[in-house]
């Protein structure tokens, strides 16, 4: 039986999330998450989404992402492609290095849209990684709570909602974070 088709409204905007295969790792090292955010990078050149939270973790990764008119089925399929291939030869892998499609979540509004990020960027704090969101530097977090450059972001609209002052703005997401943790 086909799987249904996957409803996309290329200006929405979406929760992506995917896992290695029967939930195995598919970042062993620094060497792995540089080369998928490199490929996050060149798909930002051939595809207009918008990124606005990421998290990559040991065996998953969660995107908040909107396709922004271009076509996200097609971009998901070429990063986890090329992904797959990198990391098929650099492990000497047979198989399948995703656990299935990818599950995609409409966000149907700002707050959902914060929330989102919010979940993602507290990933490894619940995964025992790092006792403090800032501490696992693959994560969105650091641009959203301290200004940290990254290129691959497109600032969530609902961030800049927080407040007119850039450091405010910045306190008061570090607080709401913060109140989850609690």
């Amino acid at each position: 039986m086909p799987r249904p088709l996957r409803m996309i409204d290329p200006n929405g905007t979406y929760h992506i999330i995917n896992r290695g295969n029967n939930k195995k790792r598919i970042f062993f090292d620094e060497s792995d998450y540089n080369y998928f955010l490199l490929l996050i990078s060149k798909m930002k050149d051939d595809f207009k989404f918008l990124l606005h939270h990421f998290v990559l973790m040991p065996n998953h990764f969660h995107f908040v992402l909107s396709p922004n008119g271009d076509d996200l089925s097609s971009m998901m399929r070429i990063l986890q492609g090329e992904y797959a291939r990198y990391f098929s030869e650099k492990n000497k892998h047979v198989g399948h290095v995703w656990q299935s499609r990818y599950k995609s979540f409409v966000i149907d509004n700002d707050a959902y849209l914060l929330a989102c990020g919010n979940y993602i960027e507290m990933n490894p704090v619940r995964a025992r990684l790092s006792s403090l969101p800032e501490g696992w530097e693959w994560s969105s977090y650091r641009y959203y709570a301290f200004g940290e450059q990254n290129d691959l972001l497109t600032e969530d609209p609902f961030f800049r909602d927080l407040a007119v002052d850039i450091n405010l703005r910045r306190k008061i997401y570090q607080n709401l974070i913060n109140k989850t943790r609690s």
